[in-house]
């Protein structure tokens, strides 16, 4: 397979498409000097040695990250939903890992798809249970049962399954999810064209990779050619690095928490203006560090984001399964 077959098409895609955005600039001489900020040590690719993974058992490690990829989206409730597990309070991305994790160790077979297709809600509610606001909770419902119906007709009711069909290629597998799963699909249209990011179905595979250090279900090719996760995080953190500026009317928008529908001309903006800038700043580093990728900047960003204070500016409110 060559490269152009075997590309997932989302940077290509954002790069036609950049030039048609209104709403977002790239600050590339800001850009510039944040890059040329960053020491070698600032980039790592994520171990995910946080307890809410279950370490105890690899093929349940890599069905519990699928699974979880499959509603990693949308965790913003008023108040914020956390899920205690291990002696303590977990909230966003993790909350969910920990809910998936608790629910494995009480003996929950969530990792089969025959159990998935006929769960009902009140075994996600109880799943999910914690204090605050989970959003899109029918919406989760729907794609665990339809994930649990793919599984149960094309993969022998199994995760690593999946993985298995990839043949060990990071591209393939993020495909195989985007085609064969359809709740993995994120590809939009903007100014007359078709955009994809692809958010969940490529981070599946970068942390399947990244949390089992490359080996067994984590053995996985081509990583370096995937691309940053758009979501709210990235360009909350690019913009506050004053690489992201938002025109007036966005600013307002976004500092007011004025929720921005999603597929809409600003919000898929703010996604292609992240997945490009990562990539302009993928470029400005390489000659220094030529062994950097996507998957760094990602996590340098991503980290970031989890160091902010209080009073950073908010990230954009998109309600919406795609991240």
């Amino acid at each position: 397979m060559t490269d152009a077959e075997d590309s997932l098409g989302v940077l290509e895609s954002v790069a036609a498409a950049w030039p048609s955005c209104h709403h977002v600039r790239i600050d590339e001489a800001q850009l510039a000097e944040v890059c040329a900020q960053i020491c070698p040590g600032d980039l790592r690719l994520p171990t995910w040695d946080f307890p809410v993974f279950y370490r105890a058992d690899p093929d349940k490690l890599a069905g519990q990250i699928l699974l979880f990829n499959a509603v990693n989206f949308c965790y913003w409730g008023e108040p914020r939903w956390e899920v205690e597990f291990g002696g303590r309070w977990w909230d966003g991305s993790l909350a969910m890992l920990a809910a998936i994790h608790r629910s494995l160790e009480a003996g929950i077979p969530l990792l089969e798809g025959a159990f998935l297709a006929r769960l009902r809600e009140s075994e996600l509610r109880d799943i999910m249970r914690g204090r605050g606001a989970l959003p899109l909770i029918t919406e989760r419902l729907t794609i665990w049962q339809g994930l649990g119906r793919v599984l149960s007709d094309q993969f022998d009711s199994s995760l690593t399954a999946v993985i298995f069909s990839a043949g060990g290629d990071a591209l393939r597998l993020a495909r195989l999810l985007v085609h064969c799963i359809p709740s993995f699909d994120d590809e939009w249209s903007f100014a007359g064209r078709p955009v994809r990011f692809y958010k969940r179905a490529q981070l599946a595979a970068a942390m399947l990779f990244e949390a089992f250090d490359g080996q067994g279900w984590g053995k996985l090719s081509h990583c370096d050619r995937l691309t940053v996760f758009a979501d709210y995080k990235l360009p909350q953190v690019l913009r506050r690095l004053g690489i992201l500026v938002y025109n007036r009317e966005l600013a307002a928008a976004v500092d007011s928490q004025t929720r921005i529908p999603a597929g809409s001309r600003p919000e898929v903006e703010i996604r292609i203006a992240t997945v490009w800038a990562a990539e302009l700043m993928r470029r400005s580093l390489t000659p220094r560090l030529p062994d950097i990728t996507a998957l760094h900047l990602d996590y340098w960003l991503w980290y970031a984001g989890r160091q902010q204070g209080p009073d950073v500016l908010p990230y954009h409110r998109t309600l919406t399964t795609a991240y």
